[in-house]
């Protein structure tokens, strides 16, 4: 954990890097907010705003699908709140936001110190695009209507914890790396 919380300290103190951490956790938590039909279309215009319903933030309506609160209405963009799911999407967007960053890093560091080029960070980017790529996919698939989406949306209550374990792996991985070759 030392080792990521190096890695992160690291990330965060470029410009760059912090802003495609941030811009990669918006729009994963964006897109998974979308797909879960949290985040959608059909507004009447204007601004609004209501709670009305937190005794509901604990009550599930799936596996890893949470109750809404309140409505957020900007403009057509209609935003059911759920805190739980946007704590789920954009959690899991900022690992992969990490992933992405440190993969980049690690891509370019050995570059740098006269190594020559490594396939390091792309590698190991790969497996943080999949990972991120789990939760959303069989939502995609449903969103799209294919005939696959059913027999992919019964494995999808284990593809959420699985994608989180995955990213934090490979996030250990790429802070291992980063951690030695800045050393």
């Amino acid at each position: 954990m030392k080792a990521i919380a190096l890695m992160v300290a690291m990330l965060v103190k470029e410009p760059r890097m912090l802003a495609l951490i941030v811009l990669v956790t918006l729009a994963y938590g964006g897109l998974y907010l979308w797909l879960n039909g949290d985040i959608s279309g059909g507004g009447t215009g204007g601004l609004q705003a209501a709670f009305p319903a937190w005794e509901r933030a604990f009550e599930a309506r799936g596996p890893f699908q949470f109750e809404p609160v309140g409505l957020v209405q900007v403009g057509t963009l209609v935003w059911t709140f759920s805190p739980l799911n946007t704590l789920l999407g954009m959690t899991m967007g900022g690992l992969l936001g990490l992933a992405v960053a440190a993969g980049l890093k690690v891509w370019k560091v050995p570059r740098q110190c006269g190594l020559g080029a490594s396939g390091a960070g792309t590698l190991a980017g790969i497996p943080a695009l999949l990972a991120g790529g789990a939760c959303c996919a069989p939502l995609v698939l449903i969103w799209l209507g294919l005939p696959i989406a059913g027999t992919v949306a019964s494995i999808s209550p284990l593809l959420v914890p699985l994608a989180l374990v995955i990213l934090l792996v490979v996030l250990w991985r790429l802070a291992k790396s980063l951690t030695s070759s800045t050393s």
